[in-house]
């Protein structure tokens, strides 16, 4: 059943498709069966969106994380920035009728929700109150971009580093356990550098300091964090 259908029903109850999907945004979502039967689980790696293809989907982050890419016309690859979880991909595109402007790549096994774009725009149209919602969502995330620019123009690189490092672990640690002692970083440093707005060259200066601290190692191009409790005290 489609939620056009469900919506123009004359009697609807509390477990509806519509109902279902709109209790998933309002934070029921874990607790409820037909939300848990429509997960899925990307391996790392896995490329969820192409750029320039048709936006036929909104994704909700469950669990996990997620870099967001983009080729410039010049043929430049270059990350946007990492999405983690509860950020809504591909709202923008779907409301703009437009293709999806970027490729989403799972940076670490992540679970999304898929909703098809007719869908999301039928129940935007028929309910206010998710309609709004909706809003919600997009202006908390324009809030934290915003927060994020800020951070760019303030902090300096090591602190920005730190920061981004700490966000990662976070969504790299199973639910609901503790955080590991130590993990590798499953981004590049030409990815990590375009995140933080620096040269490859700066930012090998700053690993360097970091490793001096004993918070970081360098191991055949891999960057390892191997002290975490040390990174959480550094950057408190």
């Amino acid at each position: 059943m489609t939620m056009k259908s469900v919506a123009s029903s004359p009697s609807r109850n509390h477990d509806t498709q519509a109902d279902r999907f709109f209790a998933a945004f309002l934070g029921e979502r874990m607790n409820n069966l037909y939300y848990r039967n429509h997960l899925q689980l990307y391996p790392a790696k896995t490329v969820i969106v192409k750029q320039d293809t048709p936006a036929n989907a909104v994704y909700l982050i469950e669990q996990g994380l997620v870099k967001i890419i983009r080729i410039t016309p010049k043929g430049n690859k270059v990350i946007i920035g990492l999405r983690y979880r509860d950020w809504l991909i591909g709202t923008p595109t779907v409301l703009l009728d437009r293709p999806y402007n970027f490729t989403v790549i799972a940076v670490v096994p992540t679970l999304l929700h898929e909703t098809p774009k007719k869908d999301f725009l039928d129940y935007i149209k028929k309910n206010g109150e998710f309609s709004r919602h909706i809003h919600h969502q997009l202006s908390q995330q324009v809030f934290d971009q915003m927060k994020k620019i800020e951070d760019m123009s303030c902090l300096e690189a090591e602190d920005r580093l730190e920061c981004l490092l700490i966000d990662m672990v976070r969504e790299m640690r199973p639910l609901g356990s503790g955080m590991p002692d130590s993990f590798a970083v499953p981004l590049t440093n030409q990815e990590i550098a375009q995140l933080l707005m620096i040269t490859p060259e700066y930012l090998c200066r700053v690993l360097k300091e970091m490793e001096q601290k004993g918070i970081v190692k360098r191991d055949n191009g891999s960057l390892i964090v191997t002290n975490l409790a040390g990174l959480l005290q550094n950057a408190s």
